[in-house]
């Protein structure tokens, strides 16, 4: 099972008989509310509507099970804030760190897994790296590298940031990361970190990207993020174990696992 159907299959399992009957406190008739981002090719807007691969698999099984719902566009850093609000809220494709644990409820099990990352350079700074240069070379070089105000990068590479320090420009994109793509090509900083599907989107998407931007490889990056359904800590608890059982019966199958980077 590739991961956009096991998020479609999750997503499909809100509808299991108890489910549909349970009020989404976060929306003022009972929606369930799903936020997101602008962050293609996994979500966005396209003519003013929510799109983008995550976006239009939910919308289409949400309305196969007839479940109210509504997708909310807001700055990474907002929708935190709402989760912190009792309710049935989500956001999917969070990444699991103490400091969340405490303030909101994960999901048991992850539902999707980054591939490794890479760096998007600005293609006049490509000249100064390797050709698959290792993280130590990356951060340690002269090349200034952009940072999105509010995000979380994973235990490996925000260990390695800590650790090295490298030059950076840091910048508060909102909820359009498009924004960091257009400094990089501007040539306000020299690079930025990406998983790898993210990665190839990004310097084709544009004949702007594709003349100014390409990917280098990490000779050392470890497999990628672990993504988890997150929610408010309010949420209702028996819809909470509905989820996890359906994580754990999609995980249990050998396509899925696969799909997954189960172990």
């Amino acid at each position: 099972m590739k991961p956009r159907r096991l998020l479609a299959a999750l997503l499909l399992a809100l509808a299991l008989p108890g489910l549909a009957a349970t009020p989404a406190k976060a929306g003022a008739s009972g929606e369930l509310t799903v936020f997101y981002y602008d962050r293609p090719p996994f979500f966005g807007d396209v003519d003013g509507k929510p799109a983008g691969l995550l976006i239009d698999t939910a919308r289409q099984r949400l309305e196969t099970a007839r479940i109210r719902y509504r997708f909310v566009n807001v700055p990474v850093v907002r929708f935190f804030e709402e989760l912190k609000k009792p309710g049935n809220a989500c956001v999917l494709g969070a990444l699991r760190t103490k400091e969340r644990e405490a303030t909101y409820t994960y999901a048991d099990d992850f539902i999707y897994r980054d591939l490794p990352f890479q760096i998007i350079i600005n293609r006049a700074k490509r000249e100064a790296l390797p050709v698959r240069p290792t993280i130590r070379q990356i951060l340690e070089s002269d090349l200034r590298l952009g940072l999105s105000e509010g995000y979380v990068y994973g235990e490996w590479l925000d260990g390695k940031l800590a650790e090295h320090s490298p030059p950076l420009y840091r910048v508060n994109v909102g909820n359009q990361s498009e924004r960091m793509h257009l400094m990089l090509v501007a040539g306000r900083f020299d690079y930025m970190f990406s998983v790898a599907e993210e990665a190839r989107y990004v310097v084709t998407r544009t004949a702007e990207n594709r003349e100014h931007l390409t990917t280098v490889e990490i000779a050392d990056a470890p497999q990628g993020n672990r993504r988890y359904l997150l929610c408010s800590k309010g949420i209702d608890g028996a819809l909470m174990r509905r989820i996890n059982d359906a994580v754990a019966t999609l995980k249990a199958d050998p396509g899925t696992a696969r799909a997954t980077g189960t172990p």
